[in-house]
């Protein structure tokens, strides 16, 4: 097993719930193949990884196969190849499947989110709180919550930076996919029960609780974000709501603000998004 050793020691800062997690799917892997991951070729493991029917499952093991081979200074061009292109995918299985979905309203999203908070499901709240408020794309929410101001220093990272003494949080996106054209993002929240949920979270965090961990992979960030959602219908079917419900009630400035929060042409916007809801 010096190969699982070895696999484990890389992940040395990652929090104890990530390293559970890639145990887990190391192990999954390593048990498919009957032999050590880096003894394997590319062909035979993309042959063998594409036999499980789950594409989230797929993805999962490719990026172990990914991580081994790095470690072992193997080649991984082809794996990479075959994990972007289960990407799109796995895109299109979610628009298959929400082909004829009936869209939820916006008090439903509203409702599921104040449901989150009543359940003590701190991380789903206030993955849900950013969508609706700030109407943000799954990268935005891949972020490090720090109680020091001066913690923010990755220029590539985005932080929710919690104030406990004035009892205040400010988000801040650097990583987004507009991020060249509109520049840093700010947002002053000070919301009650938003404080109260990232100090919950802040709480799982320092004693390595599942319940601090927002994306346990992040190579998976839509997935994991999507699980969080209202009935998983992900973050795009949010913004389609959330315009709709402000075009029919002739809200122009809100459909501003929204387009400002995201980093989208107004027009692009409605453009892309605005559809009749079933």
């Amino acid at each position: 097993m010096a190969e699982f050793k070895s696999f484990m020691d890389t992940l040395g800062e990652k929090s104890e719930y990530t390293k559970k997690t890639y145990r887990i799917q190391y192990n999954k892997l390593r048990k498919i193949l009957g032999v050590n991951i880096a003894d394997v070729s590319q062909k035979k493991l993309i042959e063998i990884i594409s036999q499980q029917s789950n594409p989230n499952q797929q993805q999962s093991s490719i990026n172990i196969a990914v991580l081994v081979r790095r470690l072992n200074k193997l080649p991984t061009k082809e794996l990479e190849a075959k994990r972007e292109a289960n990407k799109k995918e796995v895109v299109k299985q979610v628009k298959k499947v929400n082909e004829n979905l009936v869209l939820p309203t916006l008090n439903d999203l509203e409702e599921y989110t104040e449901y989150l908070y009543a359940n003590n499901q701190w991380t789903d709240y206030i993955i849900n709180y950013l969508l609706l408020e700030y109407q943000v794309r799954n990268k935005d929410l891949n972020f490090t919550i720090t109680t020091r101001k001066k913690d923010m220093t990755d220029k590539n990272k985005n932080y929710i930076w919690l104030d406990v003494k004035q009892k205040k949080a400010l988000y801040v996106r650097r990583d987004y996919k507009t991020e060249k054209t509109y520049g840093e993002k700010q947002h002053l929240i000070t919301d009650k029960e938003f404080i109260v949920a990232l100090k919950r979270v802040l709480a799982c965090q320092k004693h390595n609780e599942d319940c601090g961990v927002f994306i346990p992979n992040e190579n998976q960030v839509g997935y994991y974000i999507m699980r969080a959602t209202y009935k998983g219908i992900g973050e795009g079917a949010y913004l389609k709501i959330l315009i709709n419900a402000h075009k029919n009630g002739g809200n122009i400035q809100k459909l501003k603000e929204i387009s400002d929060n995201r980093g989208t042409d107004l027009n692009t916007l409605l453009s892309n998004y605005n559809i009749d809801l079933k």
